[in-house]
């Protein structure tokens, strides 16, 4: 693999590097996890963290860390192959489960820590001394 990262890959496909992050990060991913994951999509067969680190030019900390969060949000999956030593990862690949997993991964980790706020402030002082509260009251519902 190309240690430089993007010359093995099309136009089209470094566009989509370049891109993916910032459309990752207003999600909660930093950009090596978007960098990450659309490195993933874009290969067609599952990688390891080195083949990853080669490809993305990311640190060995930066990687295993943000291989982890995408785990834990559900956009990757880790494998092992017999007779391989190193992990292997794998993208989701369906669109309807990336979607899910994003706005999981969202509310985990925005409207979650907000409903928590709502709940110590309301604690605190009471509603009657926060008339500004009833604009955080709906944020953690679900609608669906």
């Amino acid at each position: 693999m190309d240690p430089s990262g993007l010359e093995e890959f099309s136009a089209a496909a470094n566009f989509f590097l370049e891109e993916w992050p910032a459309i990752l990060k207003p999600w909660g991913f930093t950009r090596t996890a978007g960098l990450i994951h659309g490195t993933l999509l874009i290969h067609s067969t599952p990688l390891t963290a080195d083949e990853i680190l080669a490809s993305t030019g990311a640190s060995r900390g930066g990687v295993s860390t943000q291989l982890n969060t995408l785990h834990q949000a559900g956009l990757i999956e880790r494998m092992r192959l017999l007779g391989e030593r190193q992990e292997r990862f794998s993208p989701i690949r369906d669109g309807r489960l990336i979607r899910a997993a994003l706005l999981a991964h969202f509310e985990q980790n925005t409207l979650r820590p907000m409903k928590l706020l709502e709940h110590t402030l309301t604690a605190i002082a009471g509603k009657e001394d926060l008339s500004w509260l009833g604009a955080l009251h709906d944020l953690g519902q679900n609608d669906t």
